[in-house]
């Protein structure tokens, strides 16, 4: 150069012109030769971006796939300037969000925290999702929501629940064997002949042989009315001690309960008047099996109570005093108050059969099968109250049935299943799966759940024929409740109860009109 500067010199574009300030022969600037190699080592320099080509190789085995990696055995020493002893660090571990949660970066500044997010291909984020298993879980739970609010929230879905359990019911009921008895001739009276049925219906003829056509039997769409009776077999007899019909009325959403003292004095077809709880022995004479007598007696009771009492019976079940120890005990007990007198009798009697059990109590009892089915026969005491003799018997079976009731009546229905199948292999019934649909409909629907009661026959309505007793054309029948002429004084009183009708009155017009309201 021909200028020299210091630091201190201050740069002045004039000073220089072109090339005429630097001679051809200064030996830091390079001759044109040299410019135009530099320019060629620059162009031959390879570009990241640049592809490879076949021309760039001799050999066709040395051409590279763009999708090779490179390892060491791709360098020699001599061409790689690798060292053999060298370290070759690893491929490093590809990041994988599954291996880390957000709990792993708390530390971290939010700026420098990775996104754990799982990605799909190309990059595109995706939210993290629940597998197929809990999928699956959710899609069924959602079905279970679905099913119980449409069963719960509807009729048809509370209906078609109930045909469940009625289905449930009608498989266990009478599974669990019994021992059968015979049952004999009535000690007393000459043979009776047997009942005859016509495809399960029982059917009555006069002396003449003609068959007598049931008149006159009430019924009410708004009220079913069912028979229970409890059996009690001793030494080939077998007597209804025990006999209740439950009405389930819709109209003022109540169920009656109605016990028939057994003691009643009725008219039976071919055969002496006597007794109703000898009814139904009548009518199971000569079956050769435990269903096949219940089924018998069964429609001999309910016909002649249909006679009786004018009232349609929809169904009837049955229980064996024994099995009935056993279904208490099943449910686990029930609470009964007792009486000073009754206990007394209790503890001292052998109506509770089990010596061990006579350990009752004035007041409240927790009483197991073996005390219940004594409480329940006994009658030459007063119940806690002041029935006594059969009156206090039906009001203590009365009291039992309401005991069991609201023992249960608020239970889980999961609860109650296992309960239900094992209490009714005991049961005989008549029902069918959709007439106990339609009763439970009845109840569930209407959401009845009080009870009232009653008993026929009623007071002023029979009187006592004493241990003279009353001659029913083969000999008397002592102590036994005769009705007479006061029977339509007894039909009246069940239809007010069961149906509702108003209580009349007779005005001295001799005019008939419901009670508390004047004739026309």
């Amino acid at each position: 150069m021909n200028k020299n500067f210091d630091d201190n010199d201050i740069f002045d574009e004039d000073e220089f012109i072109g090339d005429e300030e630097f001679e051809d022969d200064d030996p830091d600037m390079p001759s044109e030769d040299e410019e135009d190699d530099l320019e060629d080592d620059v162009t031959d320099q390879d570009d990241p971006d640049d592809e490879f080509v076949e021309e760039n190789f001799d050999d066709e085995e040395d051409i590279p796939d763009e999708n090779d990696e490179f390892t060491e055995l791709d360098f020699d020493e001599e061409s790689s300037g690798v060292s053999e002893d060298a370290d070759i660090p690893a491929e490093p571990k590809k990041y994988d969000p599954d291996d880390y949660t957000e709990d792993d970066f708390a530390e971290f500044p939010d700026e420098i925290k990775p996104d754990i997010s799982e990605t799909e291909e190309g990059g595109a984020k995706k939210k993290r999702g629940l597998g197929l298993a809990g999928r699956i879980v959710l899609v069924f739970l959602a079905v279970i929501v679905v099913f119980a609010g449409w069963t719960l929230g509807t009729k048809s879905g509370r209906t078609f629940a109930l045909s469940i359990v009625s289905k449930f019911i009608s498989s266990n009921a009478g599974k669990e064997d019994e021992v059968f008895n015979p049952i004999t001739a009535d000690p007393g009276e000459p043979d009776v002949p047997t009942p005859e049925f016509d495809g399960g219906e029982l059917v009555v003829v006069d002396e003449s042989g003609q068959v007598v056509e049931q008149e006159g039997v009430r019924h009410e769409d708004y009220v079913k009315t069912y028979l229970l009776f409890g059996i009690e077999e001793i030494d080939g007899a077998a007597n209804t001690d025990a006999l209740l019909l439950v009405s389930v009325n819709t109209k003022d959403n109540t169920i009656k309960m109605v016990s028939i003292l057994r003691d009643t004095y009725v008219e039976i077809p071919n055969a002496n008047p006597n007794k109703i709880n000898s009814v139904y022995a009548k009518g199971a004479r000569g079956a050769t099996t435990a269903r096949e007598a219940h089924e018998n007696g069964a429609a001999l009771l309910v016909r002649v109570i249909e006679d009786t009492f004018k009232i349609d019976i929809s169904g009837w079940a049955c229980v064996n005093f024994n099995s009935f120890e056993k279904i208490v005990d099943r449910l686990g007990g029930i609470d009964i108050e007792l009486g000073k007198s009754e206990a007394a009798y209790l503890c001292t009697s052998n109506y509770i059969s089990n010596p061990a059990y006579r350990t009752v109590k004035e007041g409240w009892n927790h009483l197991n099968g073996n005390q219940v089915v004594g409480y329940c026969r006994v009658r030459h005491k007063p119940t806690l109250g002041g029935a006594a003799n059969d009156y206090g018997r039906t009001v203590r079976h009365r009291r039992v049935i309401n005991a069991i009731i609201n023992k249960y009546k608020s239970s889980a229905l999961t609860e109650l299943l296992p309960i239900l199948r094992d209490c009714v292999a005991y049961v005989y019934t008549s029902l069918s799966e959709e007439e106990m649909t339609q009763v439970m409909s009845m109840v569930i629907e209407n959401k009845i759940f009080t009870t009232n009661s009653l008993r026929i026959p009623v007071d002023g309505g029979f009187y006592d024929s004493g241990k003279s007793g009353i001659y029913n054309g083969y000999t008397n029948i002592k102590y036994t409740l005769v009705m007479g002429e006061n029977i339509d004084k007894n039909i009246k009183a069940l239809y007010e109860f069961v149906f509702l009708d108003e209580e009349e009155t007779v005005t001295p017009e001799g005019e008939v009109s419901p009670a508390g309201e004047a004739p026309n």
